[in-house]
C-alpha cells in the first residue's frame, strides 16, 4: 500500500516538473535570430551616425545595431509601477523653437527637462552635452529632480492609457518621433513633445513652429514612422521606480 502510495506521488511529482519546465525552447533558432538582426545592415537614416552617436542611443549603450535595438524594445504594458500619483497645477512647459532643421529631438528634450526642473535649457545646450542620444540626455538632465526617462516602444491605440495618465494626471511630458505629411512634411521624421489629451485630441509642443498644435490620437497612431520608429518616451518619478532603478 505504501509503496503504491510512493508511486503515486513520484508519478505527481514528475509531472508537476514537466509543466514547471514548459515546452521546450529551440537555442539554436532563438541565436539565429538574433544573429540576423545583429548583422543587418545598419539603416541608411542612422548610416551616418558614428558607432554609439546614434539619434537614440539607450542610456549610454554604445554602438548598438538599431535593427538589433528595435527587438530589445519592448511596449510600454500596463505594468502598474508605471503610474504615478495625480499632481495638482497643470503641467508648466515653455514651447522651444529648434534652432536647425535636425534639432527637433534635441527640443523636445530640452522642453521636457525645463518643465521638470525648472531648468532654461535650448536644443544647443543639448547638443552640445549629449549630441544625439536623447534618451540619456533626459535621464542626465532630469536625475537630481528625481526623475527617470522610460523607452516606451511604439505608439498605439494601447499606449494612449499610459500617455492621458502621464501628461493629465502626473503633469510629465511625454515625447514621440512621428513622420507623414501632417508632422514632418519632408518625410525625414520629425519628434514632438504631447503635453494635454482631451478625448481623441491630442496638444503637443511642436519644434518646428516653437508653437503647441493639435492632431487626433488616431493621426499619431496611423502616422508613418520616423526613421528611429514611433517611439515613445516618457518620465517615471523614482520614488515609484525603486526597484527598476536598483536593477540598473
Amino acid at each position: 500500500m505504501l509503496e503504491n502510495i510512493n508511486q503515486v506521488m513520484n508519478r505527481i511529482e514528475q509531472i508537476e516538473n514537466r509543466l514547471n519546465q514548459g515546452p521546450p525552447i529551440d537555442s539554436g533558432a532563438f541565436q539565429h535570430m538574433f544573429e540576423r538582426a545583429e548583422h543587418a545592415p545598419m539603416p541608411p537614416s542612422m548610416a551616418s551616425y558614428p558607432a554609439g552617436n546614434t539619434p537614440l542611443t539607450m542610456g549610454g549603450i554604445q554602438g548598438i545595431n538599431p535593427q538589433l535595438w528595435s527587438l530589445m524594445r519592448q511596449p510600454a504594458g500596463m505594468d502598474p509601477s508605471i503610474f504615478g500619483a495625480t499632481q495638482a497645477g497643470s503641467m508648466n512647459l515653455q514651447c522651444l523653437a529648434q534652432n536647425n532643421d535636425i534639432s527637433c529631438g534635441q527640443t523636445s528634450v530640452a522642453m521636457a527637462v525645463n518643465a521638470l526642473t525648472g531648468k532654461n535649457l535650448r536644443d544647443m545646450d543639448i547638443n552640445n552635452r549629449y549630441g544625439f542620444e536623447l534618451l540619456n540626455a533626459l535621464n542626465s538632465e532630469s536625475a537630481a529632480a528625481g526623475f527617470r526617462w522610460r523607452d516606451g516602444g511604439e505608439i498605439s491605440a494601447s499606449s494612449w492609457e499610459l500617455i492621458d495618465h502621464k501628461v493629465n494626471n502626473e503633469k510629465t511630458p511625454v515625447i514621440v518621433g512621428l513622420n507623414g505629411a501632417e508632422f514632418s512634411p519632408s518625410g525625414r521624421g520629425h519628434i514632438v513633445t504631447i503635453v494635454k489629451t482631451e478625448g481623441d485630441t491630442v496638444t503637443f509642443a511642436d519644434p518646428a513652429t516653437g508653437t503647441l498644435r493639435t492632431t487626433t490620437k488616431q493621426a499619431m497612431n496611423s502616422a508613418p514612422s520616423h526613421p528611429d520608429g514611433n517611439f515613445i518616451f516618457y518620465a517615471v518619478r523614482n520614488n515609484l521606480d525603486g526597484n527598476h532603478m536598483a536593477a540598473r
